[in-house]
């Protein structure tokens, strides 16, 4: 077994449910500061690997209605705090960020110099909500050909669609490159369910988003400041997985 196999094996024994390489040079025209080797000189590949998220889960503003435990006043909150946060995103991220530093610290002890960077910035990001991403977790599933970018900026795979969450490790190793998304995974302006069950409606779509073949890059502009805005107000949070067909009933390519 080779060292790519090995690794993709180790993560998904670990919890992942996609694994995919891209090499440094599918990152080339990357904004300034994000491509791999300017995180980490040398750099070759990108191992990129994700978790899906349960379908319940992303069911979170309909449970426990009428639950004689809670009440009603405080449902939602309490969900979207203490469940739909913590086993949609906590849990998930620290489990991303286990198989994350696990593969690294394997790669670094056979001498391939490794880093990665947290699947989530926590308290930071909310203290300062303009911080971009220090790497784009996005761009590289797309790039480990993971899936594709939908029309509301979301990673679109063909097995679970955009219910899924990635992180990935940099390395100097010269794995194996997985073969980009062949078939669309996203339905696209046949669809725009994202874009139409979002309250928010944070989403401005570019030209970008009518042209034929695999989404590489994002197709919208997204008003963050909005899409907060109508978290708060409109309990809202992971709507948009939750409406995407892709990857049920057959929906989306190779699902």
């Amino acid at each position: 077994m080779d060292l790519t196999q090995e690794l993709a094996g180790e993560a998904s024994t670990a919890g992942a449910s996609l694994v995919g390489v891209a090499p440094a040079d599918r990152f080339e025209g990357a904004p300034a500061g994000h491509h791999p080797a300017e995180l980490l000189p040398g750099a070759r590949s990108v191992l990129t690997f994700g978790i899906r998220l349960l379908d319940r889960i992303l069911e979170w503003p309909d449970l426990l209605k009428g639950s004689p435990l809670i009440p009603e006043a405080c449902r939602l909150d309490a969900l979207n705090a203490l469940f739909y946060k913590r086993s949609g995103y906590d849990i998930v991220n620290d489990r991303l960020n286990q198989i994350a530093l696990t593969l690294a610290t394997q790669l670094e002890d056979l001498g391939y110099p490794s880093l990665f960077f947290p699947a989530t910035y926590g308290a930071l990001a909310e203290n300062m909500p303009q911080l971009p991403g220090m790497f784009s977790q996005r761009h590289a599933a797309v790039r480990a050909g993971l899936g594709e970018f939908g029309l509301n900026n979301v990673v679109v795979t063909a097995r679970y669609g955009p219910r899924i969450r990635f992180n990935s490790v940099i390395t100097t190793a010269p794995l194996t490159p997985s073969s980009l998304l062949a078939e669309k995974a996203c339905l696209g302006a046949d669809c725009r369910l994202c874009l139409d069950e979002c309250p928010g409606q944070p989403f401005s779509l570019t030209s970008e988003a009518c042209r034929d073949g695999i989404r590489a890059d994002p197709v919208s502009r997204t008003d963050w400041s909005a899409c907060r805005r109508s978290q708060v107000t409109n309990a809202c949070m992971g709507r948009c997985l939750r409406v995407c067909p892709a990857g049920r009933n057959g929906a989306g390519a190779g699902a």
